[in-house]
């Protein structure tokens, strides 16, 4: 049997990564009545099924709050970095030491999300909002809330919806005015662009079937102006790069307007790769003249 001591696993200053890890040291690197025995970063990203760079992360970050400590071994390879478990002692100095610290430093933390990750929580939160006849600007309350308490949760999508609860029973104007949904629902331009995406799907496809609510279509292109910043010359150009000869390729991932918001950062990436500076419309042409040409 193998124990870990109860402040290694009461600490609150560890990410879910560090977690997994700890086990899986003390299982190959723990032989009763010997040392541990150092183990290197590939050899648990292996058996951890992680990528190496964000292993070799975590593995630094436990080095760094005296948890782990590293060992250089030569090789025939050459110097090879190894990790090994401290002394049980100076684990259970520092975890003291962490629970004194203010700052929070898990990667789960509200402030230290990363863009992608925020970006679709305000997406989630936005339809949420819609979904319940909300106004949008409960996201806003809830950003500002989570920020300066600087909270932190595994779940933001049901962090959420506790606000959205929470705001509902208390006194808070949490419901939108008939003006305020009628604002939040798409414009004529993005049911437009949503519909332009539904014709070029049906004509390469003849098992297509339209989407009855293109409401929900729309929604997803009025996500991608809103919250990520593209304009809709940028969405009808990377639908043109989704049916041109260069993006077929990658058409089989995008088959409605919700993958085609999760994958567009990475389709107008492809699609501002072949052309040269920005793309801008003669003086006096419209963008929906040209889909109406098409």
């Amino acid at each position: 049997m193998i124990t870990l001591p109860v402040s290694l696993i009461d600490r609150e200053d560890l990410s879910l990564l560090e977690r997994a890890l700890l086990p899986l040291i003390v299982r190959h690197g723990f032989t009763w009545g010997e040392k541990f025995k150092p183990l290197s970063s590939s050899f648990l990203a292996q058996h951890l099924r992680h990528s190496s760079k964000e292993v070799v992360h975590a593995l630094d970050a436990l080095t760094a709050k005296k948890i782990l400590k590293t060992i250089r071994e030569k090789t025939s390879e050459g110097v090879m970095i190894l990790y090994v478990l401290e002394p049980i002692q100076t684990i259970q100095s520092s975890a003291v030491s962490a629970n004194l610290a203010t700052q929070y430093s898990d990667s789960n933390y509200y402030l230290n999300l990363s863009n992608e990750a925020f970006q679709e929580l305000h997406v989630y939160a936005l339809e949420a909002c819609d979904r319940e006849g909300l106004r949008r600007e409960l996201f806003d309350d809830f950003n500002l809330y989570q920020r300066s308490e600087n909270r932190r949760s595994f779940d933001w999508h049901s962090e959420f919806e506790r606000w959205i609860r929470r705001s509902l029973s208390s006194n808070a104007p949490a419901l939108a005015t008939p003006s305020q949904l009628e604002e939040s629902k798409p414009s004529s331009g993005q049911f437009e662009i949503a519909q332009y995406f539904i014709r070029r799907l049906a004509s390469v496809d003849p098992q297509f079937e339209e989407p009855f609510d293109v409401m929900s279509w729309a929604r997803q292109i009025q996500y991608l102006i809103q919250t990520d910043n593209y304009t809709l010359l940028d969405i009808k150009s990377g639908i043109d790069w989704l049916f041109s000869a260069k993006g077929d390729w990658f058409r089989p991932n995008v088959p409605d307007a919700f993958h085609l918001r999760k994958h567009f950062k990475r389709i107008i990436g492809h699609t501002r790769s072949f052309r040269d500076g920005e793309v801008k419309l003669p003086d006096g042409i419209n963008i929906f003249d040209i889909i109406g040409r098409k």
